[in-house]
């Protein structure tokens, strides 16, 4: 049987259960409340990091078909990531990996499907639009007009648009999700992970205005080939496959390959490479009681002049004084 409610009833149902406090009165602004059981078993938070800035983190499994109607509503701006589980529902877009976009205005009346047994992790950051804009405007109060169709009227249908999340944006969710903090130090280290995502999303939204950044939807199965081949890469830095052989490998074509790719990844496949062997390099180097030859060797290259300048083009200083700096710091 299929439970049809409004918005209002949904979050009626939600705000029912009595809060469970994170750590008293010290995390007064994190609140956390388990799901009615119509909807299984979960839970919702809402961390309350200042009057227009709201953290929320989501978690369950259902065991019911829902269907949610909202009406025509003002509507904040919010980021909304999927990292773990996709939800199932029919009209929703989400995916592992994915995140939903929507900007300030009027957000239109929608039917949301849920399917029964369907799993939802999501990490939402929801912004009152007059902060938003004191945080992206300059001097004068002027905002760059790549960023202005995310400030609509109330009136005015809100932009919306699904994205792949970079694996900067991955890293920060999956901090949120895992914070070690308590207090004071918690609410300072999810705003500063609130605003960090902004960034990003800031970043991106620029980039695809500015026709920098491909923004075509990917299928799930484009997806796990696209990361299928970033494990090839990392498995084979000695010896890399070309483009048109990896794209074979994944049974994607050359195109679809390189910019979904650059999509995920943020870089093209070989500059994913290169920066991948560079951070071993790095690492390495302080590390392992290795010669900067034995490193240069280790991440791939063959000729250790090309090495040295790769390393020093990436990081602003040759290998062997790296290496010999930190032995010294140490």
């Amino acid at each position: 049987m299929t439970l049809i409610l409004s918005l209002s009833d949904y979050w009626k149902l939600f705000n029912e259960e009595e809060p469970i406090w994170q750590n008293g009165d010290s995390d007064n602004f994190d609140i956390t409340r388990k799901l009615q059981i119509i909807y299984g078993e979960g839970f919702h938070r809402e961390i309350h990091l200042r009057d227009d800035v709201l953290l929320s983190i989501y978690n369950y499994q259902s065991q019911k078909s829902v269907v949610v109607e909202s009406p025509v509503r003002g509507h904040m701006i919010e980021f909304q990531f999927f990292p773990l589980a996709g939800s199932q529902a029919q009209n929703i877009g989400s995916r592992p990996g994915q995140y939903f976009l929507s900007g300030s205005g009027m957000a239109l009346k929608s039917t949301n499907f849920y399917n029964d047994f369907f799993g939802l992790v999501e990490v939402g950051v929801h912004i009152e639009p007059e902060v938003f804009y004191s945080f992206v405007s300059d001097s004068s109060g002027e905002i760059p007009s790549a960023l202005k169709h995310l400030f609509r009227h109330s009136t005015q249908p809100t932009y919306e648009r699904y994205g792949i999340q970079t694996p900067a944006m991955l890293l920060a969710v999956q901090q949120i999700l895992q914070c070690p903090y308590q207090g004071i130090t918690k609410r300072i280290y999810f705003e500063s992970k609130v605003w960090e995502l902004t960034a990003l999303m800031v970043e991106q939204e620029l980039q695809i205005n500015q026709g920098n950044l491909i923004t075509t939807a990917l299928k799930p199965s484009e997806i796990e080939r696209i990361c299928y081949a970033k494990e090839i890469l990392l498995q084979h830095i000695h010896n890399p496959p070309s483009l048109m052989q990896l794209a074979r490998q994944v049974g994607l074509n050359d195109r679809k390959l390189k910019q979904g790719f650059k999509q995920i990844f943020g870089t093209t496949v070989f500059g994913y490479l290169h920066n991948h062997r560079m951070e071993l390099a790095q690492k390495l180097l302080i590390e392992k009681n290795m010669n900067v030859t034995e490193v240069a060797r280790t991440v791939g290259y063959a000729s250790l002049p090309s090495f040295s300048y790769a390393f020093y083009k990436k990081f602003g200083v040759n290998p062997k004084s790296y290496q010999t700096k930190k032995v010294r710091l140490e």
